[in-house]
């Protein structure tokens, strides 16, 4: 029976060591030497089923070596971070090997946190669902691992018709019918894609600048869009109140919303950079207070003087940003 595992990513180190092997693909030499020869053919085939090296690793106490021991491949592992399921993935193999562990997470670390029992991963799926949403299927235990409940899992076979159909109707779609991926995670795995296949490189000066130029229109979006925005909010940023001109842009709240699209009830004149964060959906409106409340992450950095700002208003009222709009790509991502 295939299984689900939920993974608790919690601490400042665990969210540095998820960076090394599940936001991004692990070295390769990181694994190819860590094994012997035999294991080679087994590697190749994870490399490729899962388009690269992703894997998740468990310290040795003995509840995490249990739960290690019962995974199987095709089980499904959920990583969990901040109450939210972050990544979604399928094990693709499993092994205990502390050499591994060293080199994809570093040895600077006392020996029992070494995580030694790893599992490799199919190429994991960003996601920004709150575990709240999910809690009649899915009860997230505390502990660094825990296995979703037998019962749990026959519930899930018994409402949805097995565990892929539950995956994609209520982890990667939302009940508008749009998906609750998490866009940074989105970017990360297209940034891998375009590497691979050379797109990020210019092939000349003309070529580089151009490339520069186009990216710089496109981030400005539709030019009769960031006009109007410019005019109703009066060339200063919607949050932070920035005045330069050439670093403001024009944000669309939802990305396509039919002919209202580059209506600006839809757009938020942003700073270029405070522009990024709202697409990432680290930053969002409230819209029972109209402030600005900002993703836990970001409350570690100079960008928490944002949170509970309040928005700018356009003064014509038909310019006004629309709630129902903000309500979208608040839910969306996830705050």
């Amino acid at each position: 029976m295939t299984s689900i595992f939920v993974a608790a990513v919690d601490s400042a180190q665990d969210r540095t060591d998820l960076e090394r092997s599940v936001a991004m693909p692990i070295e390769r030499q990181h694994v190819i030497r860590s094994f012997s020869d035999a294991t080679y053919p087994e590697l190749i085939d994870i490399e490729r089923r899962g388009h690269g090296f992703y894997g998740w690793g468990l310290h040795g106490q003995p509840e995490n070596i249990q739960h290690w021991f019962q995974m199987g491949v095709g089980d499904f592992v959920l990583l969990v971070q901040r109450d939210h399921f972050r990544y979604y993935a399928k094990v693709l193999g499993r092994y205990q090997n502390a050499r591994a562990a060293t080199l994809i997470w570093g040895a600077d670390r006392p020996e029992e946190e070494i995580r030694e029992y790893l599992f490799f991963l199919s190429e994991p799926v960003p996601l920004s669902l709150p575990c709240t949403e999910l809690v009649d299927y899915l009860p997230v235990s505390p502990g660094e691992i825990s296995r979703i409940s037998a019962e749990s899992v026959d519930r899930i076979e018994a409402d949805f018709g097995g565990i892929e159909r539950f995956v994609r109707r209520r982890l990667l779609n939302t009940s508008v019918g749009g998906p609750i991926l998490d866009m940074s995670g989105m970017i990360r795995m297209s940034e891998r894609d375009m590497a691979k296949l050379q797109l990020l490189e210019p092939q000349n000066s003309k070529e580089g600048r151009q490339a520069v130029v186009d990216t710089i229109i496109k981030r400005r979006g539709h030019p009769g869009f960031r006009q109007a925005l410019l005019e109703a909010y009066e060339h200063r940023c919607a949050i932070t109140n920035f005045t330069a001109v050439d670093a403001l842009e024009a944000a669309y709240i939802v990305p396509f919303r039919g002919k209202s699209t580059h209506d600006a009830s839809n757009g938020l004149l942003l700073r270029a950079d405070v522009h990024t964060l709202f697409d990432l959906g680290k930053i969002a409106i409230d819209t029972k207070t109209m402030s600005v409340v900002i993703s836990d992450d970001l409350m570690d950095t100079s960008y928490r003087i944002l949170a509970g700002r309040p928005l700018r208003y356009p003064r014509d009222e038909s310019q006004r940003p629309s709630t129902e709009a903000l309500d979208l790509h608040r839910r969306l991502a996830g705050l």
